[in-house]
């Protein structure tokens, strides 16, 4: 499984424009592999930002997605997010 590193797109990801720029170039690393998001490093993410990264690449992935290295207030956001968009998360 492939992980993708979020924190190159900065500690605090908030911001549906920045969201739609930063899935534009993490989709070039989709393919027929399962990935997962790595937040290592990330101290805080907007459901906005979120919604642009986390449901299309779970869309692409039977509404499943695997998160590593989420604190708190991220884990919070993305089980908002997975929520609104029945999205099954498993954090690892």
């Amino acid at each position: 499984m492939k992980s993708l590193e979020l924190k190159k797109y900065g500690t605090i990801l908030t911001g549906r424009p920045f969201g739609v720029q930063a899935f534009a170039e993490l989709k070039n690393n989709l393919n027929q592999e399962a990935v997962q998001l790595d937040f290592s490093g990330v101290i805080s993410l907007g459901s906005s930002f979120g919604e642009e990264v986390i449901v299309p690449i779970a869309k692409n992935q039977n509404n499943e997605i695997k998160i590593k290295g989420a604190i708190s207030p991220v884990k919070a956001c993305v089980t908002l997010i997975a929520f609104d968009f029945n999205i099954k998360v498993d954090f690892i």
